[in-house]
């Protein structure tokens, strides 16, 4: 019986890397994989000839769509730094309120945050359109950005506040016993030991932000504007699917949430666990 269970944990775990891992495995190699040779009749799984052509073409100073990547991966960077420095700092004391301070009407507003939660985007994406067309900010990246930080600062709030609350109150009356108001409690008190669960929700509005599609799709539609997963997707046309520049596109594309991930994976999972436990 010990055997058998050692036998589906190991099944387990290998559907599981199978699952998560094999696209970007099948991806890479589509990526270096020949145009001619990704419809040819075989059951290989991988190429008989390695080319870095795709990755050669993004890199080029003289390719149009490698021009039009980069500079579409640099709105995206934009447009990441715009919504954690406004979206981050507006959550933590909106958390802080929320979760330290007593008034009437708290808790009605914290459920309301949880209803917001699960507005789905394209039920509000066309009055979007419609205000932004009359207030003529589209194609602008800032306002753009505000729209990401009304969309993560529900669940940012709900985890900041929840993580607020855990922290022992004494710690405040101690804060106010030495002369410290609430400005102070909260930068000098709460923001160091609230660390784990702020990087939690950078992190998460880093990642959200920058694989973006349905939100730009409609409110960025120039070059000046559109992000990463926007020009990607207009690799394909209707006549022709460039699979291995899409694929090749794909894999530059997730070098820096990758890289973010695996430097600050451990507050993101502490972060994640320390501000779901209270309501």
């Amino acid at each position: 019986m010990k055997y058998m269970k050692k036998i589906v944990y190991v099944c387990e775990l290998l559907l599981f890397l199978v699952v998560t891992i094999g696209p970007f495995v099948w991806a890479f190699v589509l990526s270096v994989t020949p145009d001619n040779a990704v419809f040819a009749p075989t059951v290989k799984l991988l190429p008989e000839h390695v080319t870095w052509a795709h990755y050669g073409e993004l890199f080029s100073p003289d390719s149009r769509r490698g021009t039009a990547f980069f500079s579409a991966m640099l709105n995206s960077l934009r447009a990441v730094g715009i919504t954690l420095c406004i979206g981050v700092p507006i959550a933590a004391i909106a958390a802080y309120a929320l979760g330290r301070m007593e008034f009437k009407g708290r808790n009605l507003i914290k459920n309301l945050l949880l209803i917001t939660m699960v507005i789905p985007v394209m039920a509000t994406i066309i009055p979007l359109y419609r205000m932004f067309a009359a207030g003529e900010m589209l194609d602008n990246i800032f306002w753009l950005s505000i729209v990401y930080v009304s969309s993560y600062l529900p669940m940012a709030v709900w985890l900041i506040s929840n993580y607020f609350a855990t922290i022992p109150r004494e710690l405040d009356e101690a804060a106010r016993i030495d002369g410290c108001g609430e400005a102070k409690t909260f930068f000098y008190v709460m923001l160091p030991l609230s660390y784990p669960i702020l990087i939690s929700v950078v992190l998460i509005m880093f990642l959200n932000t920058w694989s973006q599609f349905q939100i730009p799709l409609i409110l960025a539609s120039s070059m000046e504007t559109k992000p990463m997963a926007i020009i990607v997707s207009e690799f394909m046309t209707k006549d022709s699917v460039q699979y291995g520049l899409i694929a090749a596109a794909g894999m530059l594309a997730l070098i820096p949430p990758a890289a973010a991930t695996l430097f600050f994976r451990k507050y993101l999972v502490a972060g994640m666990m320390k501000g779901s436990v209270k309501g």
